[in-house]
């Protein structure tokens, strides 16, 4: 398992409006294969009296599922976008003492039965998605992604803490990369909502519970608008499950707030 983040905070150059980015890839391998997924995750804040020409978060540059277009005509004080694509590999065999110790009999039992897996690995639907084999090129695939876009009240018409005045959610996940994820790797999960699960809880996401926001480039509104992030993921993960699964009466009663 290996993961690089480079992140950038920087005065977007519009009056009152400032910008972070934060991009990477993790990488997570088996004997056979490795996936790679790769990070988008943009977050944006506009004083009350800033002007805001950016449309959210880069979402319209990097954007396949949700909508970001919709928003065109809107500005929001804050905003937060996340996207994780994925791809996969061969996983590079490296010799070890024993195997260079081995006689030309075993090497070439051991070759074919990597041969074998891998055949057996690429022919999964699934899977075989991720390599790419089915696209003209070995560009990623969708994982999932989502824009949490929203306006503060001023503060004379705040109550508490509920000062959110207006408040945008949209999230996309793709199920089926999901499944080729745990196919290929998380063969021992249970479902595709504890892989998303797994790849959300990694270092890329800045929720309130993450090590990674104590960063100077984050601060408190990022965070809380990543947890909204991962909470609605998780939710369109499951209802995806439940409806698999039949589950008509869960799906009625789902609801995360």
């Amino acid at each position: 398992e290996q993961l690089q983040l480079d992140g950038v905070d920087d005065d977007s150059g519009v009056a009152g409006t400032t910008t972070s980015s934060l991009r990477g890839t993790l990488t997570l391998s088996s004997e056979y294969v490795s996936v790679s997924i790769h990070v988008l995750c943009n977050w944006k804040k506009t004083n009350k009296n800033g002007q805001n020409d950016e449309q959210s978060c880069d979402a319209s540059k990097h954007n396949d599922g949700v909508d970001a277009a919709a928003a065109a005509g809107k500005q929001f004080q804050e905003e937060f976008f996340i996207k994780l694509s994925a791809s996969a590999t061969e996983s590079s065999t490296v010799a070890t003492k024993d195997a260079k110790e081995q006689d030309r009999k075993e090497r070439k039992a051991s070759k074919k039965l990597r041969a074998e897996m891998l055949k057996r690995l690429r022919s999964d639907h699934y899977i075989r998605k991720l390599f790419g084999d089915d696209k003209a090129n070995n560009d990623c695939v969708p994982l999932c992604e989502a824009l949490i876009q929203q306006n503060l009240r001023s503060s004379d018409r705040s109550e508490g803490t509920n000062n959110i005045d207006e408040l945008e959610e949209r999230v996309n996940v793709e199920d089926g990369t999901l499944q080729g994820i745990k196919n290929a790797i998380f063969s021992q999960c249970e479902d595709n909502l504890d892989v998303l699960e797994i790849l959300l809880n990694m270092p890329y996401l800045p929720r309130s519970s993450s090590p990674s926001s104590d960063n100077d480039i984050l601060n408190q509104w990022p965070s809380k608008l990543a947890d909204r992030a991962y909470l609605r993921l998780l939710e369109d993960a499951m209802f995806d499950s439940c409806e698999k699964e039949g589950e008509d009466e869960l799906l009625d009663d789902l609801n995360i707030s």
